[in-house]
């Protein structure tokens, strides 16, 4: 989660500044309302250093783009925090070196009765380090080395989104955890920026994997290697909206839970799965289910609340679960997310440390984190949460 508002920098016409920084946003942010209660903008921004100099970010600034209003400020461990580097560069940094690139995963938070912005631009401000190896005075006998150039600049506009769809439950039941949820963390679905066709991509922005603890606050009753642990496995999965079936797959096997399978690819690492146009540029995306289970054909038509399969562990998974998420094409790959509310659910607390579960273990829960009725909200990551029945 970004910092709140901070006092603007002294405003001015946009001075043209030539800088070796270039910030090009992936997609704009469509605006959701969390179970914080909090308006989430949630989005990519990619960073390239096309000069031969290391930049360091030392201060971002996140506007309203129809009078420059600050909405948050990033720097320091903030800034760092939400800073992947490619190509696998070291992490907590806010630094790119010469000729490198990474990727800030944004999410700027507003109160839940704000006004929305119409756009946002981000003000960069940077330390553009001297080029190796050339002393910058000119002189070539004196290797000095010299400071740093700070640069500021103002990026152009970037539109903000339509809001998020609000759609049924996908299961029903309690003791749902949001696995690799948003917004604030770099999680696995959140930070996976999947280069397809030419193009980045980030069809799991918002996507959540449902897993479901038992009294004991377990996913596995037993070895962590059998199905029959999991209780939930063999679970409806329902229609979130009414819609078309736009593909699907149902002969793909079940994985030993316990560890990701080896060797998988790209294709069937979505396990069985069903994708249901739900209209207005929206595809629901169900996967993971089990074989045999899928009920649905392509172009066959649904209504909320039907049952579309089962609950399984085919494809790329360690564990039975329901993946799911909301996406702007039909393709699960070559789709960008886009957010969702559920009209109604239930918190039950917030997992604290989610390590445990992966080796059959009890999660420790706060009760208090986001409890309580939740209408119209998208759960949070490692929140606990309840569908009726």
């Amino acid at each position: 989660m970004l910092a709140a508002a901070a006092p603007a920098l002294a405003q001015s016409p946009a001075p043209e500044i030539v800088s070796p920084l270039v910030a090009t946003p992936i997609a704009p942010p469509h605006p959701v309302l969390g179970a914080d209660a909090h308006r989430h903008l949630v989005y990519e921004i990619v960073l390239m250093d096309i000069g031969g100099s290391a930049i360091t970010l030392e201060q971002i600034q996140v506007l309203d783009a129809s009078g420059d209003a600050v909405l948050a400020t990033l720097e320091g461990e903030v800034l760092a925090k939400i800073l992947r580097l490619t190509g696998g560069g070291a992490g907590n940094v806010t630094a790119l070196p010469a000729g490198g690139s990474g990727v800030l995963f944004m999410d700027v938070t507003l109160a839940g009765d704000a006004t929305v912005p119409r756009a946002l631009k981000h003000r960069f401000q940077v330390a553009v380090s001297a080029p190796q190896g050339k002393p910058a005075s000119g002189n070539d006998r004196d290797p000095t080395p010299q400071p740093p150039q700070t640069q500021s600049f103002t990026g152009v506009p970037l539109d903000v989104g339509k809001p998020a769809v609000v759609i049924a439950p996908p299961l029903k039941g309690q003791r749902w955890v949001v696995a690799g949820g948003c917004c604030d963390t770099i999680t696995y679905h959140r930070g996976a920026t999947l280069p397809i066709n030419g193009a980045i991509r980030v069809a799991e922005r918002y996507a959540i994997d449902f897993v479901q603890l038992d009294a004991n606050n377990r996913i596995a009753s037993g070895p962590i290697d059998k199905l029959s642990s999991y209780a939930f496995f063999g679970q409806e999965i329902y229609s979130v909206a009414g819609g078309t079936v736009v593909a699907m797959a149902d002969d793909r096997p079940e994985q030993v839970p316990g560890k990701l399978p080896q060797g998988i690819s790209l294709e069937m690492a979505l396990g069985n799965y069903i994708v249901i146009d739900i209209g207005e540029g929206r595809f629901a995306f169900y996967a993971h289910m089990q074989p045999g289970s899928v009920r649905v054909k392509p172009g066959g038509k649904v209504t909320t609340g039907q049952v579309l399969g089962l609950l399984g562990n085919s494809g790329n998974t360690d564990a039975p679960h329901l993946h799911f998420h909301v996406m702007d094409g039909a393709s699960p790959l070559l789709s960008d997310g886009l957010p969702y509310t559920f009209t109604s659910f239930t918190g039950e607390g917030r997992v604290t440390d989610e390590q445990p579960l992966f080796s059959g273990g009890a999660a420790p829960i706060d009760p208090n984190a986001l409890s309580g009725p939740h209408k119209n909200q998208l759960p949070l990551n490692l929140e606990v949460i309840g569908f009726s029945n």
